[in-house]
């Protein structure tokens, strides 16, 4: 899905009293969320943010790693659960290195 289709819903690893269900956990849900899922976790980010909508492409890109980054260092998610959900947003799959599991071509170059 589309980064601006994305929502970004975690619970923090530290925050298993608040949310034990959830702590240490990561999903990428589509927005709008019609069943609520986000609910279930402590926090989110991407398309439910006005201000993301906003701003130009290179800006959104950098929000998205920047939200993979304090999800993993901050918070404490495994840097591996976070990478494989990510791969549900199209930008991320697009600008991760192309020799990364889950990795595509936005544009695939021409075979001879």
């Amino acid at each position: 899905m589309k980064q601006l289709e994305a929502i970004i819903a975690w619970t923090p690893a530290r925050w298993a009293d608040l949310r034990p269900e959830t702590a240490g956990q990561v999903a990428i849900l589509p927005h709008p969320d019609p069943d609520g899922a986000a609910k279930r976790f402590m926090m989110t980010a991407g398309a439910s943010s006005s201000a993301l909508h906003a701003m130009p492409e290179a800006q959104r890109i950098a929000a998205l790693f920047i939200a993979f980054n304090t999800l993993v260092v901050r918070d404490g998610i495994d840097a591996q659960a976070a990478h494989r959900a990510f791969l549900a947003i199209d930008e991320y799959r697009y600008r991760i290195a192309p020799d990364t599991e889950g990795a595509e071509f936005e544009d695939p170059p021409e075979e001879d």
